[in-house]
């Protein structure tokens, strides 16, 4: 394709998609553009309105009226007859180029420029490309660093057609096919024409080469330099000394390291707006969602991005972390399957291919490009990488250095190898969070490794000790002052805790470790609102041979399978294993275990409406908390029973026990405890018809809940603006945050106790028959369609008026 054409004072420039109008850069838009370069391509001919939709709307399916829009815009930069309508067929152009200009005029040495023409379409990268052209302002050698895959030698390319104060021309130096070192100085004097001076070694070639671009103004591509980096950087560094106009973009998995050099790390194409739920319109907008469609669109010319086929692309896009060959090689399959078999497969990762047999092998399946990389590291980094892919969603150094270090790791050399391997594009570090983390697919290649290679069992087994130490750090801290920040702590570890807990089926001593790890995950879990998962957890970790036996760990576990499912609502599943724990406390003769047990029994007894043996159970779970003179349980114990006095009627008891857990809390700094006292206490006054004194403790509710996240602490602030609205006659503002609560029940499975659905049924009614059933469920549903954080955002904005 030519560079530019020009029409009188209209000068079109493909390569750098704009259109200039008397030097003036035109207004146009990317399909109004598409729609241009397409007819003047084809102007011996009519062009279709199809074949025109699909040339500028690759894959998606449009209203011809758009194409009509744009062709409406082209003339009135172009004039009015410059595209013809020829009814029933279609548009031709009807303009004939003054001049064209040639991408490979001829020079010197043959050629000025050695630029492969593109066979397909440059997708996205516009912000890339402008800041690395912006680079060369700043230094003459820019290097483009990442992961295989990613786009680098296409960028270059694009960035070098476009480049413009080179007067001796771009010129593309492919150093994929080379092995041997001293090749690279040949390789470019082949790629610019030039001569040896004096031999064939490659000294000579060098100086020919300084020689050469001595007075030249050039851009030199170096492309793929990292399996030769001493040479390439020999090489730029003598040639960027010998010349003062020549600049060179190089591509490798990692820098040069030359004086002067300005690397620019080029991710994948970004895929976290790729929801499962998205539809045509907001995937079309996705720069790999965009990619995918192109290239499908070739493979298979009836291929259409439509709202049944959308929420696949998104999937395939993500799977393939937007690397972009692992995309166009998923493409490709689309002439032989439909989209929805492409994504069922390609959780598959690494078999991709065949791809195009005209590419570089390491560029034909994902496994051989990460071959490459992986045969490029010494041996150290290929078992760092391999035992780094044990984690699940990323890691800290603290964690590498506790999981990698292992012979013939040292630990003091685990941060080096980490560095090492961020600088070969194939660990990627999350600059906000200090954290590192392995693309999937580059994880599933090194999974196959850490197995084949013997050690899997020791590396998971680390893994394993080193988040057990976590959880269990951690959940000492999870009910003192520190709790958001050891919860902030957590979250990014999920993952690594599931992993860990799947590894206690096969590793030595994994029964008794795997119910160490779900009772410390436990209060965290319900905090974040997933105590199904807890659940879950525990029952698999109970169920595991070896954690039969009735020792502390199994009393702790059938504890916190009981109190989790009591807190879903399942008392009779709850009694059950509540009563078992209580069994085996017994038996061991631990005193503040069966006073934990006591008074978990005592609020499934109070779900089944059994009040009388609530009341013995928690007045004996009260005493032994005393008496154990265990602060944090006696606040617990304090809640419990106070919530029998709310239930018996008497607001005046419930108010002295829950001021009492609130004083004990606050002594702890046991900010969730606070809060739910401060909640009760709130209800207590609204029972009380006292409504605005209950406003300063959910106030303060309202903002640890903000502070620690706890969605249980959030779902009973909600609660209670229900019924302080309630009791000020705001009936919709009522039914709006009955709704708000009931999403976040919905949302983590929880269940209101009975005191809490005693306190918030009968105000719910009230405002059911103030507004009436259609205003009502008409509020109610706004208030559930808002997600937790707007929810939580409007009661304090109420509550704080």
């Amino acid at each position: 394709m030519p560079q530019r054409y020009r029409f009188g004072r209209v000068e079109v420039r493909p390569a750098e998609r704009r259109v200039l109008v008397g030097g003036t850069p035109a207004a146009l838009g990317g399909r109004a553009f598409d729609v241009l370069v397409a007819l003047i391509e084809r102007r011996d001919r009519v062009v279709g309105k199809d074949e025109l939709l699909e040339l500028a709307w690759p894959g998606l399916v449009v209203e011809e009226n758009n194409l009509q829009v744009q062709v409406s815009t082209l003339r009135r930069i172009l004039g009015p007859d410059a595209i013809a309508t020829v009814s029933g067929h279609g548009y031709r152009f009807t303009l004939e180029p003054d001049a064209l200009a040639d991408a490979t005029p001829a020079g010197p040495a043959g050629r000025r420029h050695r630029l492969p023409a593109p066979l397909t379409r440059f997708i996205g990268r516009a912000r890339e490309k402008r800041e690395v052209a912006a680079l060369f302002g700043v230094s003459p050698l820019v290097t483009l660093t990442g992961f295989g895959g990613t786009g680098k030698t296409r960028l270059a390319i694009e960035v070098a057609a476009a480049a413009e104060g080179y007067p001796d021309g771009a010129w593309l130096v492919e150093l994929a096919p080379l092995a041997d070192p001293r090749l690279v100085p040949q390789a470019v004097a082949n790629a610019l024409g030039v001569k040896e001076g004096r031999g064939e070694s490659g000294p000579d070639v060098l100086e020919s080469l300084a020689t050469h671009v001595r007075d030249r103004r050039l851009l030199l591509v170096l492309d793929n330099c990292e399996h030769l980096l001493e040479a390439c950087a020999h090489l730029a560094k003598a040639l960027l000394e010998a010349s003062p106009g020549l600049h060179i973009l190089a591509t490798s998995r990692e820098a040069l390291r030359v004086g002067g050099e300005s690397v620019y790390p080029l991710s994948p194409l970004a895929v976290a707006e790729l929801g499962p739920g998205a539809r045509a319109e907001a995937v079309a907008a996705n720069e790999a969602a965009m990619l995918f469609v192109d290239r499908a669109s070739l493979a298979q010319p009836g291929f259409r991005l439509t709202d049944a086929n959308a929420a696949a692309v998104a999937g395939i896009c993500r799977q393939l972390d937007g690397i972009p060959l692992a995309i166009e090689l998923a493409a490709a399959r689309a002439r032989a399957l439909p989209v929805e078999a492409i994504a069922d497969r390609v959780g598959q990762r690494l078999p991709l291919g065949p791809g195009d047999p005209t590419m570089h092998a390491r560029q034909r399946t994902v496994r051989a490009l990460i071959d490459w990389s992986h045969d490029l590291l010494a041996e150290e980094e290929r078992v760092a990488l391999r035992r780094l892919a044990v984690f699940a969603g990323g890691w800290t150094v603290e964690a590498a250095e506790a999981v990698v270090a292992g012979d013939p790791v040292d630990e003091p050399a685990v941060l080096d190898l980490l560095v090492s391997l961020v600088e070969k594009s194939l660990v990627v570090p999350e600059r906000d969070s200090g954290r590192f983390r392995l693309l999937d697919t580059v994880r599933h290649y090194a999974l196959e490794r850490l197995e084949s290679s013997g050690e899997s069992a020791a590396v998971r087994s680390r893994h394993l000790a080193w988040f057990l130490r976590l959880a269990e750090a951690a959940s000492a801290e999870l009910v003192g002052p520190a709790q958001a920040a050891w919860l902030a702590r957590l979250d990014p570890e999920r993952g690594n805790f599931l992993a860990a807990h799947a590894w206690c089926e096969l590793a030595e001593g994994g029964a008794e470790a795997g119910l160490r790890l779900v009772r410390a995950l436990r209060r965290y879990a319900v905090n974040r609102g997933m105590p199904g998962l807890a659940h879950g957890m525990v029952l698999e970790a109970l169920a595991r041979p070896g954690a039969q036996a009735r020792t502390l760990a199994r009393c702790r576990a059938l504890f916190d399978a009981g109190q989790l499912d009591s807190w879903m609502g399942r008392y009779a599943a709850a009694r059950g294993f509540l009563a078992e724990s209580l069994a085996i406390a017994r038996e061991l003769g631990d005193a503040a275990r069966e006073e934990a047990a006591l008074q978990a029994l005592g609020l499934v007894l109070l779900g089944l409406g059994d009040l009388q043996a609530a009341g013995t159970h928690f007045e004996e779970a009260l005493g032994r908390a005393r008496a154990l003179g265990n602060r944090r349980e006696l606040a617990a114990a304090l809640i419990a029973l106070a919530q029998l006095r709310r239930l018996e009627g008497r607001p005046d008891a419930a108010a002295a026990l829950y001021g009492e857990a609130a004083a004990i809390a606050r002594e702890l700094g046991d900010r969730e405890t606070i809060a739910i006292a401060l909640l009760n206490l709130a209800m207590v006054a609204i029972d009380r018809a006292e409504p605005e004194r209950s406003r300063e403790s959910i106030a303060e509710a309202i903002a640890i809940a903000s502070e620690t996240g706890s969605k249980p602490v959030a779902q009973g602030a909600l609660d209670a603006c229900a019924g302080l609205a309630a009791a000020r006659g705001q009936w919709e503002r009522a039914a709006r945050f009955c709704g708000m609560a009931r999403a976040l029940l919905d949302l983590t499975g929880l269940h209101r106790d009975p005191a809490d659905e005693a306190f918030l049924a009968p105000r719910a009614a009230a405002a059911r028959q103030a507004l009436g059933d259609a205003a009502f469920d008409e509020a109610q549903a706004a208030g559930r369609a808002l997600g937790p954080g707007e929810a939580l955002a409007e009661a304090r904005a109420w509550i704080n008026r």
